[in-house]
């Protein structure tokens, strides 16, 4: 239960309070207060005479029965006129803005990928697409570009620790080596930069076989730290992954992941080049976060203005968004 109050029945109460009590408009009442009031506050003139014989002269405003009067008074400013001053401001801090409906022309194909660590068990038809078998379908689709956002890379099988079921990182790099060296697909590759512990021997042979272009972004340098922990594909900006695992085989066998693989979706595929365009700019020597960005950058698809997509008989909303920290 909640108890209201109008300011404007407690002002009229207490103006009805003060004129009821008799202290205004009786004359021998009024002296007495403004005597007391004269001893105390010894209320005198700039030429020390007491106001006392002055008050039969003029009108004397200011009695100590004036006082509630004039604490109604300020309370009227406060209680009413104060919040009407300021409502246009709260009307201007808030603009209204026309929302436009976004609609995805294309015939988007979603599905979720997953690893699944070796020696895991699940009832059948209760797991989803491997994620090698997605990155190797996304090669194979591939007519004109793969670009790829990632942490570090540790695909290949490492004959100083022979696992057998880093074959299958094995097999996704070689297909990406076969797909720059013998397709000529354009392969780009943003990573992170390169460390002891992360070190980029795998790129450094892609870009050694020429099948690859590869930038390293120092987030150290730019931001003061961070890391860039991004993993993605977009395949001829049509076609994309996005997911948890590393291009690490151990992602592939050995630790639960989980992705989303989207087909034919180009109006989201654009969107998430454009991060793409971000971070392979940034890898450059000379890179710095600029004061703004290219316009070309920007997008009209947000969390408050998501994409409508259909993906059979099912449509829902969609953007994409990284995180990045802001310069200040």
């Amino acid at each position: 239960m909640v108890l209201q109050i109008s300011p404007m029945r407690v002002i009229k109460n207490l103006i009805k309070t003060v004129l009821e009590s008799g202290s205004v408009g009786n004359a021998s009442s009024s002296d007495e207060e403004l005597e007391q009031w004269e001893q105390i506050f010894m209320m005198r003139d700039e030429n020390g005479n007491s106001y006392n014989d002055k008050r039969k002269k003029r009108s004397i405003w200011c009695r100590p029965s004036c006082i509630p009067v004039s604490i109604v008074i300020v309370l009227i400013v406060l209680v009413v006129l104060v919040p009407l001053l300021d409502q246009p401001n709260l009307t201007q801090a808030s603009p209204t803005i026309a929302h436009v409906d976004l609609h995805c022309s294309d015939e988007c194909r979603f599905s979720l990928v997953e690893s699944i660590p070796e020696g895991h068990m699940y009832p059948p038809n209760t797991t989803h697409m491997p994620t090698k078998n997605a990155w190797l379908d996304l090669i194979d689709e591939a007519q004109m570009s793969i670009e790829i956002a990632s942490f570090y890379w540790t695909l290949r099988f490492n004959e100083e620790y022979p696992y057998n079921s880093s074959i299958e990182g094995e097999q996704v790099f070689q297909a990406l080596l076969a797909a720059g060296t013998k397709r000529k697909i354009d392969l780009k590759i943003a990573q992170n930069w390169p460390t002891k512990s992360n070190p980029n021997i795998d790129t450094e042979y892609l870009v050694k076989k020429k099948a690859a272009q590869v930038r390293s972004l120092n987030f150290s340098k730019l931001l003061g730290g961070g890391v860039l922990h991004t993993k993605f594909w977009i395949v001829d900006r049509t076609h994309f992954y996005i997911g948890s695992a590393n291009m690490d085989w151990r992602s592939l066998t050995q630790v639960k992941e989980l992705g989303i693989l989207a087909y034919n979706c180009s109006c989201l595929a654009t969107d998430l080049a454009k991060i793409f365009e971000v971070y392979w700019s940034l890898g450059t020597a000379d890179a710095v976060i600029p004061d703004s960005w290219p316009t070309e950058l920007s997008t009209d698809i947000n969390m408050q203005h998501p994409i409508n997509i259909t993906d059979g008989n099912t449509t829902y909303g969609a953007y994409i968004t990284v995180s990045m920290v802001e310069k200040p």
